[in-house]
């Protein structure tokens, strides 16, 4: 399998920022890819920063269920995910954060590389939901 590129390990958790055109299919697998390294490699966070993405429409209702599904499924509830995205993508991804908790995924979207870090590292113990996710509305 070809290596998984723009992936970086960091002291407290890894970064993921996919960049190029991408299909929302190709997008969906090069994402289960970072996160299955993540839970193998015993990386319990992952930031995934797909702003220099492009090219993928927004996918049906039920490929993205399966995309999440698939997701979630490769994190096996090991692998806690803040996605940076473009403020467009952020408003019809809550279908998607929705589906990834009712499958034991952590996940959160944000406009903001600071406020995703922010939420990432928190203790699980004293995470408080996020609040103002959309900074830049």
């Amino acid at each position: 399998m070809k290596k998984l590129e723009h992936f970086e390990q960091k002291k407290e958790y890894a970064v993921f920022c996919p960049v190029g055109k991408f299909s929302s299919g190709e997008m969906a697998h090069l994402i289960s890819r970072a996160v299955v390294r993540c839970r193998k490699q015993k990386i319990e966070k992952l930031l995934i920063i797909s702003t220099g993405a492009s090219g993928f429409q927004s996918a049906g209702i039920a490929e993205q269920y399966d995309y999440v599904e698939q997701i979630a499924s490769d994190a096996a509830s090991l692998v806690k995910i803040a996605h940076v995205a473009n403020p467009i993508w952020i408003r019809s991804r809550d279908f998607r954060v929705m589906v990834a908790k009712n499958r034991g995924l952590e996940l959160e979207n944000f406009q903001a590389e600071s406020a995703a870090l922010e939420w990432l590292l928190q203790p699980a113990k004293s995470r408080p939901p996020p609040t103002n996710r959309h900074e830049c509305e």
